[in-house]
């Protein structure tokens, strides 16, 4: 795939996950409630269907939610970065900038959303998961370039 071409998808990609993110946050609270316990409930009826009888709570779906999003992002964030140039540690800033600005945004529109609270935990959570998806990134960037090498001078 033309490097260009790359670099725009992963780029209109990490802009719809932003999108998605913050929208999240301007819900209501009643909204994001409503929200979480359908996940919640689609779960634990999943579980229920396969013979698992664990029940996992709305407060462990929600913070699961937090994880998962900027997990997500952080992967893209990467990729975006990483589609302009090979050198990874030299552009691992940016995306770890973002990783922490995005979910302190996040977190301060929450304040505005009625019935919704912002919490500095939910911030430390948001980049923990965007840190292991940029690590998860970088080991597989990693190995590719180590293969690549490694397959381009053969003895």
């Amino acid at each position: 795939m033309n490097i260009k071409l790359k670099s725009i998808i992963y780029l209109l990609v990490t802009i719809i996950i932003v999108t998605f993110i913050f929208y999240n946050s301007i819900q209501n609270g009643e909204s994001s409630s409503n929200a979480s316990t359908a996940v919640l409930n689609f779960i634990n009826d999943f579980l229920a269907n396969v013979g698992i009888s664990f029940k996992f709570s709305g407060h462990f779906i929600r913070k699961l939610a937090h994880f998962v999003e900027f997990f997500i992002l952080g992967i893209f964030l990467m990729l975006t970065f990483s589609s302009f140039t090979n050198k990874i540690f030299s552009i691992i800033g940016f995306p770890m900038f973002f990783s922490t600005f995005i979910p302190v945004i996040d977190e301060y529109i929450q304040i505005y959303s009625p019935g919704r609270v912002s919490s500095v935990k939910d911030v430390l959570l948001d980049f923990f998961g965007a840190i292991i998806g940029i690590i998860l990134v970088c080991i597989c960037l990693i190995i590719k370039n180590k293969n690549k090498f490694k397959n381009k001078y053969k003895f």
